[in-house]
């Protein structure tokens, strides 16, 4: 259970609490950083150790260690577990359940029986096995399930007769924890800052943030003729630009995003690398922020790590077939053991704005951390200008440290960009940078 999740809910007669959601390997309790896996090919007799190698190589590279492998997908060949228990990962496995009400009766049970035992007893040998569930988003409105359904029931029963010793949840998400957001800025005019500062979730089980895919991508799969400008009922729409999801149109393209900061776009190189701003940096706020949240909060799991066929754009960090996109590097450093980190407003400032963030020292490693110093910079259009300096103390292992606030007026700097530099000495590989919009003219 998280730290203080017995005292809620407060008063009597007390209900249940929001379920436990930490994960405690070998004793220590961890922050599970990581990703939810779908299909890596839409035939599943290609998904081979020599498909799966580079992929799995990338999760773990991007220092996850928990794949959470989603119940709208296959269970995941032999291969699959020998190479998470050879890397360190861990695997939350999902039966092949999602987003629908299953049904009681006698017939479907005894299939659901069949299948569940035969996949229990074929996972539970290996190592890397975190934790069982259900499958994905059974309790929603649109699947309409409980705790009494039988198909839960069944399940439930059938893990702990066979694997007594690994966790089980019904569902995800279950009381406390949320999936979502899944978009830079949603329809009330909230960004990813905003939405998940206000949010007190007990793990992030699934949140995304989109963005197109490189150009020199784009071109091996969207013919000539199409690849300018992007439209509906083309191949950008074929490939998930446009009409993917039921909250936008425009997703996952979301050229009206694009637009609201940007303006219009005159090209392809252009359309990709707005996006990938927007989609680096809206996944790295993420990450740091489900971190700073800890230890109420204590899991991330962005949606999705890869994709099983060539698409335009959407929340993955990494294109088929394993071509990383620029937010998987972006995740990498957000889930470096230990950071230092900045938490502001919003995307965008204008110049002589006051900026201001908290600047913070994230620590999810098992030593403690010495002390130091972290210069705090903006760099606007010219050399770097110091504001702040913070000298940090020695740390407890897997703790966090909340500094002070940086602030400082934003010169009268040509329209673009301004980064955000934090430099930690004498540790310079916990330094990190945030690229954030400017625009010129005053207030």
């Amino acid at each position: 259970m998280a730290e203080g999740a017995w005292d809620r809910p407060l008063g009597f007669p007390k209900s249940r609490s929001h379920p436990p959601m930490t994960v405690e390997l070998n004793g220590r309790a961890i922050f599970a950083k990581g990703t939810n896996w779908v299909n890596p090919d839409i035939f599943p007799a290609r998904v081979t150790p020599e498909l799966l190698r580079p992929l799995l190589r990338l999760a773990r590279e991007a220092n996850f260690n928990l794949l959470r492998s989603w119940g709208g997908a296959i269970v995941n060949p032999e291969s699959f577990f020998e190479q998470c228990d050879g890397l360190g990962l861990l695997v939350w496995q999902e039966f092949p359940l999602a987003c629908n009400n299953y049904p009681d009766d006698p017939a479907y049970l005894r299939v659901l029986d069949q299948e569940s035992r035969s996949i229990i007893r074929r996972v539970r040998q290996h190592p890397c096995l975190g934790l069982w569930c259900a499958g994905n988003e059974l309790y929603n409105f649109w699947s309409g399930m409980t705790d009494q359904s039988l198909p839960i029931r069944l399940l439930d029963r059938n893990c702990y007769d066979l694997d007594p010793a690994t966790p089980f949840l019904p569902t995800s998400p279950v009381d406390g924890a949320g999936h979502g957001d899944y978009r830079f800025l949603d329809d009330e005019g909230r960004e990813v800052f905003e939405i998940f500062q206000r949010a007190r979730n007990t793990a992030y089980p699934e949140f995304g943030c989109p963005g197109p895919s490189p150009a020199p991508y784009l071109r091996t799969f969207i013919p000539e003729a199409e690849l300018w400008p992007p439209r509906p009922g083309s191949s950008w729409e074929t490939h998930h630009g446009f009409g993917a999801w039921e909250a936008d149109p425009t997703t996952w393209l979301c050229t009206t995003t694009l637009e609201h900061y940007f303006g219009p776009t005159g090209d392809l190189e252009a359309l990709a690398e707005r996006g990938a701003w927007l989609q680096s940096l809206g996944c790295q706020s993420i990450y740091e922020e489900a971190r700073r949240q800890k230890p109420g909060c204590a899991m991330a799991l962005n949606w999705c790590f890869n994709e099983p066929w060539p698409s335009v754009a959407g929340p993955c960090l990494v294109n088929w077939p394993a071509r990383p996109k620029p937010a998987y590097h972006a995740v990498s450093l957000a889930c470096r053991p230990v950071l230092a980190s900045a938490r502001f407003a919003k995307f965008q400032w204008r110049a002589g704005e006051t900026f201001t963030a908290e600047i913070w020292l994230l620590n999810d490693s098992p030593q403690g951390v010495p002390a130091g110093e972290v210069e705090v910079s903006l760099v606007a259009g010219g050399p770097p200008a110091l504001i702040l300096r913070w000298a940090f103390p020695a740390l407890a292992a897997g703790a966090n440290l909340a500094g002070p606030r940086a602030e400082a007026v934003l010169p009268a700097a040509p329209a673009g960009a301004f980064e955000l530099v934090l430099e930690v000495s004498p540790r310079r590989e916990w330094s990190s940078r945030y690229r954030l919009k400017l625009l010129a003219g005053g207030l």
